[in-house]
């Protein structure tokens, strides 16, 4: 990918903050990996519309850091022991250390908004991490519990799309867009399939690729769209027992699985991404959209 070396070296060069332990935290965390989605996504918007590329690529690098600090927030809200195949930042470092490194990135995101951006950027993307708070905070709330298709795609929206939406809104704007609030729901639609796709790998992927064991969801009382897409077909006293931890959770993991909820799950997530196809192919054929267009597959056929 054309810009993916910038954005890595980039990443790595605005995390300098003056104390060596945020930095330690910051680059173990940065250089864990990552598909580095949300910055290409603000890049290459930038570039299908027309706009310079590079100018977008301080605030992709900010949205990434902002992707990143809620991860580190994640973890510890999660208990979470691994991330991306290795030991978690709070196992690492401590939830101090790592909570606090974590608000660091936040604000050195909105440090590269006011130096690179503007207001209405920052409007978008304060907008978009306020919504991702809410979505933990609603996620959390319902542990435990059956919850309706509509409260997923509530707590999906704000938990991972809006963050999409804002990569693509940003881009937009960089090259002064005037269809930016369009790209942004293309980018929420892209969100939803993407965290549709991680719901579904949480069924039927492989742990090796993953990087954590499969059925995660399910042992933290987690209710997402492959359960929720055979509800119907499912006895749900058995499934709040075992939502709520009172009975093991990997028979009913088989039966989801059995039942075609991983199939189901796919399909809706390619039908978001049609949404957003919809959209992108209103404008004019570039390198840069037919770039965006190649991650777009790449979100709804990946396996890892």
């Amino acid at each position: 990918m054309k810009f993916l070396d910038a954005i890595e070296k980039r990443l790595l060069e605005e995390l300098n903050p003056k104390v060596r332990l945020v930095l330690e935290t910051g680059r173990y965390i940065v250089e864990s990996g990552g598909k580095r989605l949300r910055p290409l996504f603000t890049v290459l918007t930038c570039g299908l519309c027309g706009g310079n590329p590079e100018r977008a690529l301080p605030l992709g690098v900010g949205l990434e850091y902002i992707h990143v600090a809620s991860l580190l927030h994640d973890d510890i809200v999660d208990g979470a022991k691994t991330r991306r195949g290795k030991r978690s930042a709070n196992l690492v470092f401590g939830n101090g250390v790592a909570v606090l490194t974590g608000d660091y990135m936040y604000a050195k995101a909105l440090h590269l908004f006011s130096t690179y951006g503007n207001i209405e950027m920052i409007r978008v993307v304060s907008e978009a991490v306020m919504d991702m708070a809410e979505g933990q905070v609603l996620e959390i709330s319902k542990v435990g519990d059956i919850i309706s298709e509509e409260e997923y795609f509530r707590i999906i929206d704000g938990k991972t799309a809006v963050l999409f939406g804002a990569c693509f809104g940003v881009g937009g704007l960089s090259a002064n867009c005037k269809e930016w609030e369009e790209l942004k729901k293309a980018g929420i639609s892209i969100g939803r399939a993407f965290q549709l796709i991680d719901d579904l790998l949480d069924y039927a992927g492989d742990p090796q690729k993953l990087g954590k064991p499969v059925g995660n969801d399910l042992r933290e009382g987690k209710c997402t769209y492959p359960l929720i897409s055979v509800l119907g077909e499912l006895n749900r006293d058995y499934v709040k027992r075992v939502l709520r931890g009172l009975e093991e959770p990997e028979a009913l993991r088989q039966k989801v699985i059995e039942l075609g909820g991983v199939e189901k799950t796919r399909e809706r997530a390619r039908r978001e991404l049609e949404r957003a196809r919809e959209i992108l192919n209103r404008f004019e054929d570039n390198e840069y959209k037919k770039e965006i267009l190649k991650l777009v597959d790449f979100v709804v056929d990946r396996n890892i």
